[in-house]
Formats: C-alpha cells, sequence, structure tokens
C-alpha cells in the first residue's frame, strides 16, 4: 500500500479517489452479473425496460390500447441480454463512436413510412409471418410486397391522422390501376418499391440463413427482442461475433468458421 502512495504522490488524492471509486463499482458490476445474468448490467446501460425484464417484471399493463399485452420491455427474452459478453456494455460499445453506427444497439432508422408493430401486432393480432412469410422457408425474412400492405390498406384507411397520413403515403407507392408497377413494367414513379431502412444490417462476409434457426427452435425474440412492442423498429442487441459464438456452443451448434462466413 505504502508503495502505491509513494507512486501516485501525497497530492494526487483525487486520482487515489477515483481509483477506489472504479474499484467498488467493478465489485458491483460483478456482483450483479453472478447474481442476476449480463442481461441485467445491460438493462443498467441500455434501459429500464431491459432491467425490468430481466428480473422477471413480465406481466406490466400494456401502455397501448388497453388490451393487456403482457408488456416486457424491448430487450426481453434477448440471448445474454444482447451482450457479446458481460463487459459487452452498450455505453462503451466501440460501434456508437467509431464507424458503422447501424452496427450498434439502440440503432432506430426513420423510416419512409412510420410503420408501428404495436398497433399492426399488439392491437390487431396480425401474425409475423402474414408479412414476414419466407422466414421459415428461405435464409432471409422478408419485407413484405407493396400488394400485401394494401390487400388489407385499400379498405383499412385508419382511425387517427398520424395512421391516414401513413396510409396515404403507403398508397403513393401503389399506381391507380392497383399494382405497385407501371404499364411498362418500370418500377419508376409510383409503384415504385418502398426504401425500408434495414435495421439489422450485418457485414457480408456472414451468411445468416432465418429457415435454420427458426426450425432449430431460436425464437424471434432471441435475436430481435420484443419487436410487437416498437413503434420503431430498434436494434437491442449487439449481434457481435461473441454473442453468436456463446449461443452455438450452450446449444452444441457448429463454431466452425464456414458455418457463418463465406
Amino acid at each position: 500500500m505504502s508503495g502505491v502512495k509513494n507512486l501516485l504522490g501525497k497530492e494526487d488524492t483525487v486520482l487515489r479517489r477515483a481509483i477506489v471509486a472504479l474499484s467498488i463499482f467493478l465489485s458491483l458490476s460483478a456482483a450483479c452479473v453472478f447474481a442476476f445474468g449480463g442481461s441485467v448490467l445491460s438493462g443498467l446501460f441500455f434501459g429500464e425496460e431491459s432491467a425490468s425484464a430481466a428480473l422477471g417484471d413480465e406481466q406490466q399493463p400494456a401502455g397501448s390500447g388497453g388490451n393487456n399485452y403482457p408488456e416486457q420491455g424491448k430487450g426481453a427474452g434477448v440471448w445474454n441480454g444482447g451482450q457479446a459478453i458481460f463487459w459487452d456494455l452498450n455505453i462503451i460499445d466501440h460501434f456508437r463512436y467509431f464507424g458503422a453506427p447501424e452496427r450498434a444497439r439502440g440503432y432506430q432508422p426513420e423510416q419512409p413510412i412510420p410503420f408501428s408493430h404495436v398497433t399492426h401486432v399488439q392491437q390487431n393480432k396480425l401474425e409475423c409471418q402474414y408479412c414476414h412469410w419466407s422466414v421459415t422457408k428461405s435464409t432471409y425474412a422478408a419485407i413484405p410486397e407493396v400488394e400485401t400492405c394494401m390487400g388489407c390498406h385499400k379498405q383499412v384507411k385508419g382511425r387517427s391522422d398520424e395512421q391516414k397520413q401513413s396510409i396515404e403515403t403507403l398508397s403513393s407507392y401503389w399506381d391507380n390501376s392497383g399494382h405497385p408497377y407501371a404499364e411498362d413494367g418500370s418500377k419508376t414513379g409510383e409503384g415504385a418499391p418502398i426504401p425500408w431502412e434495414k435495421v439489422h444490417a450485418m457485414p457480408n462476409y456472414i451468411k445468416f440463413n432465418h429457415k435454420r434457426h427458426v426450425k432449430a427452435g431460436v425464437s424471434c425474440h432471441a435475436c430481435h427482442g420484443q419487436i410487437p412492442e416498437m413503434k420503431v423498429v430498434e436494434r437491442v442487441s449487439s449481434m457481435k461475433m461473441g454473442w453468436c459464438i456463446d449461443c452455438h456452443r450452450q446449444q452444441g451448434s457448429s463454431i466452425d468458421c464456414a458455418t457463418c462466413h463465406y
């Protein structure tokens, strides 16, 4: 102890106090991890919703529609709280500060049409696979075509001004003939595909197969969180390599390089 004091100097009391405070913080963080798991620590730095869900507060009254939806928090059910390892804290995630912001937890891009999963799933009980129909059949989860949306919204015009405006914007992608293409087959002007912004972006050298994961019993919320509670879809998991490998190891799946990389 005397060696440390000599090293820091008698006048460096502020630095010594900072070291003591950091030591206490790290000790408490480790205690949280061992007592409750990494998801609680993630909630501490990511939001109250994740923390409450990790502690088992799963029966909160829904905040929209009064339909008794078992609201759990956006991050509930995500594998290992969305962390690659327990010190993978969102507040110090390098993606937040050094490039590729779409890879960071909390990424929530503005979409061309304000589509709300709360309205469609919670309130109107729409099945996920009605829109994302390829999730059990293909390597990717399909984004619904304009035809799928207009199959409902040719009749359903919305109640609130916000909903009506969204449906009007949607209709602008559908030409007067009721087909998303012009007569000559081109995708110009009205009828062009909706330019949705990808939320769960991954590097091009990664191959992820939705069909294999779903058929293996991996739930959607293990990667994407509680989408039905998101008015705007948000990335709630780091989806880093260590996070994927940890899941594969725990589930007895292959961790060979060629499993995930081209």
